[in-house]
């Protein structure tokens, strides 16, 4: 029973992480703030934190960086550089890059 069990977590597992891969290739887990940067950052790109904050007075410095992190994570966009100078460009799915 308990080898069943098990086969059938790792069958779901995999299912389930094959799903979730197609949903976040389709930035699916963005929210509408966080595509807005997107696509500023695809049309505009290199960008650096201080353009996208002049570009929308309306988001929080503080709130641009967490999405930027958080983008980073799901592989939306990659940054290159270490604190002022970071630079921040879209991720290109086809070359992984």
């Amino acid at each position: 029973m308990q080898k069943i069990t098990c086969k059938v977590l790792k069958e779901l597992t995999l299912k389930l992480d094959v799903k979730y891969e197609i949903f976040r290739s389709k930035g699916g887990y963005l929210s509408e703030r966080q595509k807005i940067i997107k696509e500023y950052i695809e049309d505009n790109q290199p960008v650096k934190v201080s353009d996208i904050a002049k570009r929308f007075t309306e988001f929080n410095i503080h709130t641009i960086k967490k999405d930027l992190q958080y983008m980073k994570k799901e592989k939306a966009v990659k940054s290159v550089g270490k604190g002022k100078g970071t630079i921040y460009v879209a991720y290109d799915e086809e070359k992984n890059t």
